[in-house]
């Protein structure tokens, strides 16, 4: 199914059980997955750069390029040095867009004693075509997991708003827009979807199958992975939105969404998301949203639009702010009245 040195792309919707996994496999004796790497979905949106295989840039913006790169994910590829993978970087004969993004990596894998590395970042999903063309080797596996779990999850971190709607149009757009995106853009044979539910409650069979899809033999280590998850996780993560990937696998996590979602709530996520959730399998709890929920999604669903075009250089993009936040806190300001923010509040 693939060379013993295939890179490996964890995508899937955030709050799928990605960081989970990627746990998991960095936990494997041949296997490095470091914390999420900016790259794609903000480098490039931000410079013109293709054809990737032969940027035409000045040789002074490239090395921006790369300058901003690694800066950017200096806590992520710590304990290496970043001057020092600038300096091989621009001292490589190669002179692409490929060439830092597969240096990092095969760096940060080499000082783990790894000789294959992979890479989990939700947004690549959205660069699968690209990405594909790069490593035309490389295999991707696509994290699913229930919407009502996955907005119920998005709801409670500190990286999102508290907006049932918004975050259920964010999740349909990756569980159905993202994941048809890797279908068209990479063979059935290098692509695998991997159950969170599944990966929960039968683990070992979960990734011995996947070991198989990857072409690696099964370790036990990689369910004992929680055993030094923080050294491999950035602090902020383990203290906050991803503490649980510290700890043993629990099966308690898959219907938490039940003792936590209204009723609306479940039935207006059911309702965004309905084709996705048949297409996997997911039952729905077959309440439909009152008269008054279905005119709020449509309001939300054009504001959601309206966010997404003006982020368009970012097709990965997903809105985590609150509806019309800028306004809000401004007019708080204004009436003197507190202001409470959450970390994805934007500035003002």
């Amino acid at each position: 199914m693939s060379s013993s040195t295939s890179p490996l792309f964890i995508v899937g919707a955030n709050r799928s059980g990605t960081t989970l996994l990627r746990l998991i496999l960095n936990a494997h004796s041949r296997i490095a997955v470091p914390d999420e790497l900016v790259y794609f979905d903000f480098n490039f949106s931000r410079d013109s750069f293709h054809p990737w295989q032969n940027p035409t840039v000045p040789r002074e913006q490239y090395e921006r390029f790369v300058r901003r790169f690694l800066k950017n994910n200096e806590e992520a590829l710590a304990p290496l040095s970043i001057a020092r993978l600038y300096r091989e970087i621009l001292s490589s004969p190669v002179f692409d867009l490929r060439e830092p993004y597969a240096h990092v990596l095969g760096a940060w894998a080499s000082h783990h004693g790894k000789v294959r590395w992979g890479e989990k970042t939700p947004g690549n999903l959205f660069y699968a075509d690209l990405i594909h063309e790069m490593f035309p080797e490389a295999l991707f596996i696509y994290l699913m997991r229930d919407p009502r779990a996955g907005v119920n999850s998005m709801n409670r971190s500190v990286l999102f708003s508290e907006d049932t709607i918004i975050n259920a149009l964010n999740r349909r757009k990756y569980m159905r827009d993202g994941l048809a995106l890797l279908r068209a853009s990479v063979p059935a044979r290098q692509r695998v979807l991997l159950k969170y539910e599944d990966l929960v409650a039968e683990p070992e069979s979960t990734i011995r199958s996947l070991c198989s899809f990857i072409g690696e033999d099964f370790e036990p280590q990689m369910l004992e992975f929680h055993e030094d998850a923080e050294r491999y996780m950035k602090p902020r993560a383990v203290e906050t939105f991803n503490r649980a990937a510290t700890r043993p696998i629990q099966t308690s996590r898959i219907d938490a969404w039940r003792d936590t979602l209204s009723p609306e709530d479940v039935a207006v996520i059911e309702w965004i998301c309905d084709d996705s959730m048949q297409e996997y399998g997911y039952q729905r709890e077959g309440t439909a949203p009152s008269l008054a929920a279905k005119a709020l999604v449509l309001l939300k669903t054009l504001y959601w639009r309206y966010k997404c075009r003006t982020h368009s250089n970012s097709p990965g993009y997903i809105h985590q702010s609150p509806v019309l936040a800028r306004f809000r806190t401004r007019a708080k300001e204004y009436l003197n009245e507190p202001v409470v923010r959450r970390a994805t509040d934007p500035p003002t």
